[in-house]
């Protein structure tokens, strides 16, 4: 009797075990993780469905969702631990700018990249209406540095090698004013904050424009909405990277902030200079999953 009571409850301890399994098994699959040992993901059409990694706030994280790529965005502020949940099989996808993947897959094994392009991002220069004027001058900076020898050096030395990378400048020249990029400290490569100095792609790029128009480059970083649930697919609950910037823009003078091509601004209090840099977003994936 006694013993046909201890299999009675160990049958039903094992039942308990095996549906707490299939319930996590089904949740991972709800969140899009894909534990197939072969995905074959070659196209942006095959996320679909698919738990993919994406930089937080940033517009590639814009991107995917408005273009509904996936309905699992999985955010990361460390992309290298994108590429690690990558390897664990805990994403089935990077979406990354293509310079920066170059960067993030250099040396792993195991991942590659896929060439053909998911999309493009276009970034800008916000500033108040006011800066009108600066606006032109700058964008006549960002016209002349894109044809210079300085852009592809800068842009593989930032994205790529992951060095500071600095326009020369001239010592006699006069710098009169003082020009202030307003930026999130925890956007890397891009912008980041480096003991206490802004530095990344964007601020080097800042730099050089600044310096053009004849004056020097401050910078001060703002700090982003805290952000509870980074696994969400509602775009509504990821506050944009650039959202505390403009505000902090508004109403200061020489102040001005970077923002996507897509990004909404008010055009009776904001104005944006041409575009200064396209990200060509890629995916890496695990190679097994290579058609």
């Amino acid at each position: 009797m006694k013993l046909s009571k201890k299999i009675i409850s160990l049958t039903a301890a094992a039942l308990v075990v095996c549906m707490t399994l299939a319930s996590c098994s089904g949740q991972k699959e709800d969140n899009g993780v894909a534990y197939e040992k072969e995905m074959k993901i070659s196209t942006a059409a095959d996320l679909e469905g698919k738990a993919v990694a994406v930089q937080l706030r940033s517009a590639e994280d814009e991107y995917v969702v408005s273009y509904k790529l996936t309905n699992y965005p999985k955010r990361y502020s460390d992309m290298t631990k994108a590429v690690q949940d990558l390897i664990d099989k805990k994403v089935a996808a990077v979406v990354v700018d293509s310079h920066y993947a170059e960067q993030l897959t250099d040396g792993v094994k195991g991942v590659k990249i896929i060439d053909a392009s998911v999309g493009q991002v276009e970034y800008r220069f916000l500033l108040n209406k006011s800066d009108e004027k600066l606006a032109e001058k700058m964008n006549e900076q960002i016209a002349a540095l894109k044809e210079s020898d300085d852009y592809p050096s800068m842009i593989e030395s930032e994205l790529t090698g992951g060095k500071s990378y600095r326009v020369a400048k001239d010592s006699d020249k006069a710098l009169k004013k003082t020009f202030t990029l307003i930026t999130e400290p925890s956007f890397k490569p891009f912008t980041y904050d480096n003991k206490g100095e802004v530095k990344g792609l964007f601020a080097a790029i800042a730099d050089g424009i600044v310096y053009g128009c004849g004056g020097k480059l401050t910078a001060t970083t703002v700090e982003p909405v805290e952000i509870n649930d980074t696994s969400s697919a509602d775009a509504e609950e990821v506050t944009s990277f650039t959202d505390n910037e403009a505000q902090t823009v508004k109403g200061k003078k020489n102040a001005f902030c970077v923002v996507a091509a897509e990004a909404k601004e008010d055009d009776t209090v904001f104005i944006t200079t041409d575009s200064f840099y396209t990200s060509e977003l890629v995916m890496i994936i695990r190679e097994e999953e290579k058609k």
